[in-house]
């Protein structure tokens, strides 16, 4: 047997295993068992992710279908999962087509707790939210599963506070709905079309979470010196829009080009960083700007005394972001090495960005020595960033699973708002060109 097989395992180390079978109906028992056998020993959580475009329901009997066949041979693992836009196993990626990938995860002396998220009426009207998990202090993070059209995702990323600070979220919002209704969530047998499932784990868990923002900073740092909410004032004593127009002239012009369909505004939010990389920040989109002002409004608070820098993203930024994230890790490896891991990647990344809907699932693969690497395409992925839990945007959220337990959480390092919606045309600029452009 190789090196590493079942037979070496050692009982008190981490292991993962994945499978990844396209189709459905005859694919559903052969990736469950193909995953069990891989592990070769009792799973404490399974992820489950199910690719059934335009039917709902076949994503159901499948989640369902999956759930069945591996709590019938370990009946304490926690099961989680969703229908999905794609999903990943090992190296391979499969977007909108019949799919299912299956993670599996022993983790030795862990002890998983499911929770299950929806809204209710609120007694003086609007929703409540119910489900919360209660939250101990030995918790090393919680994964979560949120459903877009039900669940105010950015609330219940914020819900997961301990006195001692926030607890650590990893997960993504499902994307294998097209309208209300279509979304599927799987925790343990149960199947639901709204709301939140997840899963917390406690400091047994040998896990980590590292967050790949696919930008790379352009100009210089700068000190919001006047705000309003999400709008920027003033950078640095001046108005926004001159600042921003000054670092851009200042680029080349091939990244002149990119900054009219690819500018970003990062948010530092831990003012112990130096702003130097991309994952010092928080990075949102700019919705626009009024011109008679200078003032520039993005998609998220913008404190007053916040440190932000200009950022462009496309596919370059994206790949050498991604693949200094996998040094990073490499890096602070250690000794026990690494088991396995879940990515929760964006669904504008894959084909739509790369050549290859393979190519987060390849760089992630090789760089942490792991096959063991399950994941799903998100519409829009959850991670921490700064101290504080954060739904991002065209990122690659990365679970990693070590052989042994660290001792806490590594991070390194919402959906960036779309630049049409909630802009007044009479007030605000919101074509990117004509924002760059220098007064005449």
């Amino acid at each position: 047997m190789a090196p590493g097989g079942p037979s070496e395992a050692r009982s008190d180390e981490a292991r993962c295993a994945t499978a990844l079978r396209r189709g459905l109906e005859t694919s559903v028992p052969d990736a469950v068992r193909a995953a069990l056998d891989e592990l070769a020993t009792p799973a404490t959580l399974a992820i489950v992710e199910v690719s059934a475009p335009g039917e709902p329901l076949a994503a159901g009997r499948a989640l369902a279908h999956a759930a069945a066949l591996i709590t019938e041979e370990w009946p304490d693992c926690v099961v989680v999962g969703s229908n999905a836009h794609g999903v990943i196993g090992g190296d391979a990626s499969v977007e909108m087509e019949p799919a299912i990938s299956v993670w599996l995860a022993h983790l030795p002396g862990a002890r998983p707790r499911g929770f299950r998220l929806a809204t209710v009426p609120a007694p003086h009207g609007g929703l409540a939210l119910t489900g919360l998990p209660e939250l101990h202090d030995d918790d090393r993070l919680a994964i979560l599963l949120a459903d877009p059209w039900t669940l105010p995702a950015d609330e219940v990323v914020a819900a997961f506070a301990r006195v001692d600070g926030p607890l650590p979220v990893v997960g993504g919002l499902v994307s294998g709905g097209a309208r209300r209704g279509d979304s599927r969530l799987l925790l343990d047998g149960a199947v639901f079309d709204n709301g939140g499932v997840g899963v917390v784990l406690d400091e047994a868990a040998s896990l980590r979470v590292v967050v790949s923002q696919g930008c790379r900073p352009i100009g210089d740092a700068m000190t919001v010196t006047a705000s309003a909410g999400t709008t920027m004032g003033e950078l640095a004593g001046r108005p926004a829009l001159e600042r921003i127009r000054e670092v851009v002239a200042g680029l080349d012009e091939p990244d002149q080009a990119l900054a009219v369909r690819g500018l970003h505004v990062g948010i530092a939010r831990d003012d112990r960083i130096d702003g130097a990389h991309a994952a010092d920040y928080v990075i949102r989109g700019i919705l626009g700007a009024d011109t008679a002002t200078g003032a520039v409004t993005v998609g998220d608070d913008v404190p007053l005394g916040s440190v932000v820098r200009l950022h462009l993203r496309d596919a370059d930024s994206a790949d050498a972001d991604l693949r200094g994230v996998m040094a990073i890790v490499n890096a602070g490896e250690g000794q026990s090495g690494c088991a396995g891991a879940y990515l929760f990647t964006c669904n504008g990344r894959g084909a739509a960005m790369f050549t290859s809907p393979d190519h987060d699932a390849s760089i992630v693969r090789a760089g942490l020595r792991a096959p063991a690497v399950g994941g799903f395409f998100a519409a829009g992925e959850i991670g921490p960033v700064g101290g504080a839990n954060h739904l991002h945007g065209f990122t690659a959220v990365l679970l990693i699973v070590d052989r042994v337990a660290l001792p806490e959480v590594a991070t390194e390092v919402r959906r960036p708002d779309d630049a049409s919606q909630g802009v007044d045309a009479d007030v605000f600029d919101a074509g990117l060109r004509t924002l760059l452009e220098p007064p005449a």
